[in-house]
């Protein structure tokens, strides 16, 4: 059989792997619920989040990223700077990447139940069920989060059926 173009466009399709993209972020990030970490940065540092937080809000998460990377690299433990790595990457199609730094974000000294109700939706996006369930226990137990945590309890739920 003569391989046409279209034939050899089959071919090449059928043993490709084309990835799919990562969910969106389906959520705001709740800056509120990061001040107590940002609060512990110096201040040319909370200056430089500021900007950050001012480019995701533009939607412009390729630049927020590039800052972070210098900011993290000087607060490697500050949970909220972690949080905004994640969150740009979750809106960058980086599904991989926002769950190892929210991930970073979980396993800091500071921050607020915030921090397991991000990783548990996080964990949630990449599939990962009892890391889930059990950052979602974490975020239940604190108490300061009902609604967050019963909205997160019913994604999970759905995403069982």
């Amino acid at each position: 059989m003569l391989m046409t173009r279209r034939n050899a466009w089959c071919v090449l399709m059928a043993g490709a792997i084309v990835p799919l993209p990562a969910p969106a972020a389906d959520f705001d990030l709740r800056f509120d619920r990061l001040t107590e970490a940002f609060s512990l940065l110096p201040e040319a540092d909370r200056m430089s989040t500021n900007e950050v937080i001012a480019l995701i809000r533009r939607g412009d998460h390729n630049d927020a990223l590039a800052r972070l990377q210098t900011l993290n690299a000087t607060n490697p433990d500050n949970s909220s700077l972690r949080v905004l790595t994640a969150y740009a990457l979750l809106r960058v199609g980086n599904l991989i990447g926002a769950f190892d730094e929210a991930k970073k974000a979980h396993s800091t000294p500071n921050g607020n139940s915030y921090k397991c109700w991000f990783f548990s939706k996080i964990a949630l996006l990449n599939g990962d069920i009892p890391t889930c369930r059990r950052e979602l226990d974490h975020v239940k137990h604190a108490g300061d989060m009902r609604a967050e945590a019963r909205a997160l309890e019913q994604d999970l739920k759905k995403r069982k059926n």
